[in-house]
């Protein structure tokens, strides 16, 4: 489990790895942890398209900072993180590009307090979920096919990859710095 302040805003972030074995509803799960949380802004995203932990805190700290400028894409914070996580500025398409799907089943949990205990009932309740286990490992794993999707999803292409690319730096961590520089941009355009 990875707890961060952000001290700008007053808010804490958990961001917490999640592997479904394909039986959970996700609809009703995010409701379930709205429920034990009812401050907290949760938002479930699919973890094969997410780059790593700077990732989705740099998409929360645009979500947040959008919102304290008054210039929000979505006016509900939870789609504006996934919007600034897919770097698209339609939401349609952030949710096709980063929402969960029925045969997702690698998950990033994200939710953003100003109680630390929200947070951790957040925690518990996803233990008691049958079908759903907490493994944060596979927000920071990387796998060449990931490579791949992210690629696809954020339309990377090989050349751009290797144009930044310097000596001794892996694709990762270029391809991480490319995610954000979109999303950066989609924050200036908005």
């Amino acid at each position: 489990m990875v707890i961060t302040s952000i001290d700008e805003h007053r808010k804490i972030l958990l961001v917490e790895g999640l592997i479904s074995n394909g039986m959970v509803e996700y609809e009703s799960l995010t409701g379930r942890l709205r429920k034990v949380a009812p401050r907290s802004t949760v938002q479930l995203m699919d973890g094969e398209k997410i780059l790593g932990y700077d990732h989705v805190l740099f998409a929360v700290l645009n979500a947040l900072n959008a919102r304290q400028r008054g210039r929000t894409i979505s006016g509900d914070i939870a789609l504006e993180i996934l919007v600034y996580t897919s770097a698209q500025r339609q939401i349609r398409r952030a949710l096709s590009e980063i929402g969960l799907k029925p045969e997702s089943r690698n998950i990033i949990l994200v939710a953003v307090s100003d109680s630390v205990e929200e947070l951790e009932n957040i925690r518990r309740e996803v233990g008691q979920i049958e079908g759903l286990r907490i493994d944060s490992s596979f927000i920071e794993s990387w796998r060449e096919d990931k490579l791949e999707v992210v690629k696809r999803t954020f339309e990377i292409s090989d050349s751009e990859l290797e144009a930044i690319r310097i000596a001794d730096t892996s694709k990762r961590h270029v391809a991480e710095k490319l995610v954000i520089e979109r999303m950066a941009l989609l924050s200036v355009n908005v």
